[in-house]
C-alpha cells in the first residue's frame, strides 16, 4: 500500500526532516495545538501521529502491530492506516506550525506534510486544483507579453477611478524602471486601490507588478516549481533596478520571499530589500510619510494573527500599530500572537472545493475566540485568511464584518 508514496518521501528526506522523524517521541504536546484534532479528534491530525505515520510507511512496517502506548489508544482509538489517512494528515492540515511552539524538540510537522503533499501526486492523489494554479503561476511568465496591453489598459482605468475618487494627480505606474518599490500585488483591485492610495499619500516612487504574489506549488510542497514562479518577480525586479520588493496582504507569499528568495536566488537577489506592505506602511507612519485621522474608526475590533504572517515570520506589532493609529477599540483575543489559533484556510485549502466542511471544522476554535471577543470587525493581513473568515461568518452566523489592515489605513488616510 503507497509504495510510490512511500518511495517518493524517501527521496525528499533532508537533514531537519530526518531528525524531526528520529527525535519525536509522541509525547502529546502538540495535540491540544493542532485546530484540526480540537474539532474532530481524528488521529489524522494529530501533529505526531502524522510523524510516526509516514515514519511507518517508509519502513514498510506493519501498522496493525505498532504498539503506540495506551494514552494514544485511549485518545484515539487507533485504527489501520489508509490512503484516506494519508490524504486528511497531508492535506487537511494549513501548515500553521502551532504545534511546533508547543513541540518541546522545536519539531516542524510542516517540512513533513510539505514532502507530504508533494508525493501524494505520485501516488495518485492529493488537490488536482491547487497544483493547476501553481502551473498557471509558472505559465504566466511565458506568455506575458502576450497579456501585457491588456494588464496595463486594466490598470489604466482603475488609475481613472482612483483620480476620480481620491486624487486627480494619482498614478498606477507599470513597468517603470528606476523605481524604488516594487509592488507584487494579489489578484483584483481590492489588492491595489488601498495600497495606491497608500503609495501616493506617502510620495514614494513605485511601479505595480506584471505577476502576483501567490505561489500555489509551495502548498503542494514542489519547490522547485514555487522557486520558478517566484523567479520571474526577481528577473523583474532586477531588470526594472527597484530597490524594495514589497509583497502584499498574503500570510504565504510573504513567507516565501521573507524566508526563501535567499536560498532560492542568492546573489540574484541581493541588494534588493523584501518586505511586507503592512511592514511598509508601519514605516510611512512612523517616519511621518503617511498621515492618518486617529479615532477613525470607533467599533470594537478585534485583530487575527496570520499564521504565515504572525507566527512563521515575526510580524506581530506592525499591524497592531496601524490599526491603534486609526481605531480606539482594539480587542485581542485570547490566546494571541505567537499561541493564536489558525483560523482553518491556509495551506491552499481555501482553493481545494472539497475541503471546504474541513476548513469550518478546523476553524470552529477561531470562531470561539472571535465570539469571545465580542467584537464587531475581524481585522487581518492575508488574503486567504480574509476569505476564510468571511465563510466562518456565514456558516457558524457570526454577524461581524472582516476588514482589511490597509484598507483601515487607506480610508483613514488624510491628504
Amino acid at each position: 500500500m503507497l509504495d510510490t508514496f512511500a518511495k517518493t518521501m524517501r527521496e525528499r528526506i533532508n537533514r531537519p526532516l530526518q531528525y524531526y522523524l528520529d527525535t519525536c517521541v509522541r509525547c502529546g504536546a502538540c495535540i491540544d495545538a493542532c485546530h484540526f484534532f480540537a474539532a474532530s479528534h481524528d488521529p489524522a491530525h494529530i501533529p505526531a501521529y502524522r510523524m510516526l505515520l509516514v515514519k511507518k510507511l517508509m519502513q514498510g512496517g506493519d501498522f496493525d502491530k505498532v504498539n503506540l502506548g495506551n494514552w494514544w489508544r485511549a485518545t484515539t482509538g487507533f485504527d489501520a492506516p489508509t490512503t484516506e489517512q494519508i490524504r486528511k494528515a497531508v492535506w487537511e492540515c494549513t501548515g500553521c506550525r502551532r504545534c511546533a511552539v508547543f513541540c518541546p524538540f522545536d519539531l516542524d510537522t510542516g517540512l513533513l506534510v510539505s514532502a507530504g503533499r508533494f508525493s501524494s501526486y505520485s501516488e495518485g492523489f492529493g488537490s488536482e486544483m491547487v497544483a493547476e494554479i501553481g502551473n498557471a503561476e509558472i505559465s504566466k511568465g511565458e506568455i506575458i507579453d502576450m497579456i501585457k496591453e491588456f494588464y496595463i489598459e486594466q490598470t489604466k482605468e482603475l488609475e481613472t477611478k482612483l483620480q476620480e475618487e481620491f486624487a486627480p494627480d494619482l498614478t498606477i505606474p507599470v513597468e517603470k524602471e528606476g523605481a524604488r518599490v516594487l509592488y507584487v500585488p494579489l489578484v483584483g483591485e481590492h489588492a491595489v486601490i488601498p495600497l495606491a492610495k497608500i503609495f501616493f499619500a506617502a510620495g514614494e516612487d513605485w511601479t505595480l507588478s506584471l505577476f502576483t504574489a501567490t505561489n500555489h506549488s509551495f502548498f503542494t510542497g514542489d519547490m522547485a516549481k514555487s522557486k520558478e514562479a517566484a523567479h520571474w518577480i526577481v528577473q523583474e525586479a532586477k531588470r526594472l533596478g527597484v530597490k524594495v520588493l514589497a509583497y502584499p496582504e498574503c500570510g504565504h507569499a510573504t513567507r516565501t520571499v521573507l524566508s526563501y528568495f535567499e536560498d532560492w536566488f542568492g546573489d540574484e537577489i541581493a541588494g534588493i530589500e523584501r518586505i511586507n506592505v503592512v511592514e511598509l506602511a508601519a514605516q510611512y507612519l512612523a517616519e511621518g510619510k503617511i498621515k492618518v485621522k486617529p479615532g477613525t474608526f470607533t467599533t470594537p475590533l478585534t485583530y487575527h494573527d496570520p499564521c504565515n504572517l504572525g507566527r512563521n515570520s515575526g510580524i506581530f506589532d506592525e499591524p497592531r500599530t496601524l490599526i491603534n493609529a486609526v481605531a480606539t477599540d482594539l480587542r485581542e483575543l485570547n490566546p494571541t500572537r505567537e499561541l493564536n489559533w489558525c483560523c482553518g484556510g491556509g495551506g491552499g485549502l481555501i482553493a481545494e472545493p472539497s475541503l471546504f466542511q474541513a476548513r469550518m471544522e478546523g476553524g470552529r476554535p477561531k470562531v470561539e475566540q472571535i465570539k469571545n471577543s465580542r467584537a464587531q470587525w475581524v481585522v487581518t493581513a492575508c488574503e486567504n485568511c480574509k476569505t476564510q473568515l468571511e465563510d466562518l461568518n456565514e456558516h457558524y452566523s457570526l454577524g461581524v464584518e472582516i476588514k482589511g489592515v490597509l484598507d483601515l489605513v487607506a480610508d483613514a488616510l488624510v491628504v
